[in-house]
């Protein structure tokens, strides 16, 4: 019965954490096609607040992350008794953003999907 619970609890986790990333898959979505008609507005109902957002007289920038790479490390350690010595080398964090720029009316006139 105990094994049955703990399974249980287990798979709620599981499910759980497979919850995450953004509201809309990007990657289906014609962002040509939406020049010109897309505005800031649209973005924020879409895709929520921007993770940096930059403005100049040109009008703005704004940069969602969509899906960042898990942290990784690596350890590597040796010793004798009493004595041990070791390091750890971890990669940069690395994912994808995607970059909207809007004119100065708040409409969409450049867009960028990439890796980071």
């Amino acid at each position: 019965m105990k094994l049955a619970w703990a399974s249980l609890i287990v798979l709620v986790f599981l499910m759980g954490s497979c919850a995450s990333g953004p509201k809309t898959d990007i990657k289906k979505i014609d962002w040509g096609g939406r020049i010109g008609t897309y505005t800031y507005e649209d973005a924020l109902a879409e895709l929520g607040e921007p993770d940096v957002i930059s403005e100049s007289s040109e009008g703005m920038i704004a940069e969602w992350v969509v899906r960042r790479s898990p942290p990784v490390s690596f350890g590597l350690g040796f010793g004798g008794p009493g004595v041990g010595v070791g390091t750890s080398v971890s990669p940069p964090p690395g994912g994808e953003y995607l970059q909207l720029r809007f004119d100065k009316n708040g409409k969409l006139a450049e867009w960028t999907r990439g890796r980071y």
